[in-house]
């Protein structure tokens, strides 16, 4: 379970605990648990001026905003932040996030020569461990991958069709473009255009779901909504906000006037105009201590469980980890599933 705490305003949720419930029956009676080290966010990651001095205070305040959106999304994440207080440690000892970014920089170094191409399996029983092509992964339960460019998802998956379809897509924009040219840790991005050649109109249910990881840009939101969706076969119905924080329940960045680097992203939502099932609802912030990887989601399986039919068939694509019951696709789709981000611990410890 995600879910530590529910507002009328939103949740907070832990990544964490969820990706290691998920492992916690393993062969031999053992457990695997994702590194608690990942999630060592302990205080703002403070961004220096061109003079190379940070800051006098880590979060900018409310008077220097003027944008209406984010002046909503600071003003709903104070009122969260008091009902959440309980689940947050504003004494907490550790003043840097030191411990998370040498976990980072230890996993990415440990797979950073593992490249799988072209590969696709499942695994119908339980958890299992499997080596492939020199590293050791991880499998969930009953799920299915394809490690695979997203130019073959129709070939691909031509047969079956999904109730809810989740995106995280590299989008362009000149930071990680800039980040390429000095790490082989990015990702290729794509354009808009390339996102609303996928073919995902045959891929979606009548009653389904597609459901976008975006970033601020107004270019691409606008993009989303106007020309992807209706291509898709889908209109925008609502969007949530993803906003990072630390164990003390702090903002990772400053609040920022647009187009300022702010601690959010978007969750945008689309459906058919004919769907009968329950949408969700407009403008919920989803809080949580984000992962030291780059682009390593968390899962939102237990927040869009209402909105989709039981037992639904469930697609990822640009995965980076499996869940178990989903389908994933993309050609990192194994990323996170390394052993390098899990400690294997025996079961009866706990």
């Amino acid at each position: 379970m995600s879910i530590v705490c529910t507002s009328n305003l939103g949740w907070l949720i832990s990544h964490c605990d969820y990706i290691s419930s998920v492992y916690e029956h393993m062969p031999l009676g053992k457990q695997m648990k994702l590194k608690k080290e990942l999630f060592e966010i302990n205080v703002p990651y403070i961004r220096k001026n061109k003079r190379g001095k940070a800051p006098e205070c880590a979060i900018l305040k409310k008077a220097h905003i003027k944008n209406v959106e984010v002046l909503w999304i600071l003003d709903v994440y104070n009122s969260l932040f008091n009902d959440f207080k309980n689940h947050f440690n504003p004494n907490y000892g550790e003043i840097d996030n030191k411990c998370a970014l040498e976990m980072s920089a230890k996993v990415y170094e440990t797979t950073k020569d593992l490249v799988i191409v072209n590969a696709e399996g499942a695994n119908i029983g339980p958890n299992i461990y499997r080596k492939i092509c020199n590293g050791d992964y991880i499998f969930p339960e009953n799920c299915e991958f394809f490690c695979r460019d997203t130019k073959e998802i129709s070939q691909c998956l031509s047969t079956k069709k999904f109730d809810l379809i989740l995106l995280d897509p590299p989008w362009w924009n000149k930071y990680i473009r800039r980040k390429r040219k000095r790490s082989s840790h990015a990702y290729e991005m794509m354009y808009n255009k390339d996102l609303k050649d996928l073919n995902l109109e045959s891929l979606l249910n009548e009653n389904g779901l597609i459901v976008v990881w975006c970033t601020n840009s107004p270019q691409h939101i606008s993009a989303l909504k106007d020309e992807i969706f209706p291509k898709w076969g889908v209109q925008f119905i609502s969007k949530w906000y993803w906003l990072k924080v630390t164990k003390r329940g702090e903002p990772i960045c400053n609040f920022s006037e647009p187009p300022g680097k702010q601690p959010f992203e978007q969750i945008i939502f689309g459906c058919r105009n004919n769907r009968s099932i329950l949408n969700p609802p407009n403008k919920k912030l989803v809080l949580s201590v984000p992962s030291a990887l780059h682009s390593h989601k968390p899962p939102l399986v237990d927040l869009l469980k209402m909105y989709v039919p039981e037992s639904p068939k469930c697609l990822e694509i640009f995965a980076r980890y499996l869940l178990p019951n989903w389908t994933s696709y993309g050609n990192e789709v194994l990323k996170f599933q390394h052993e390098s981000l899990y400690d294997d611990i025996p079961k009866e410890i706990y």
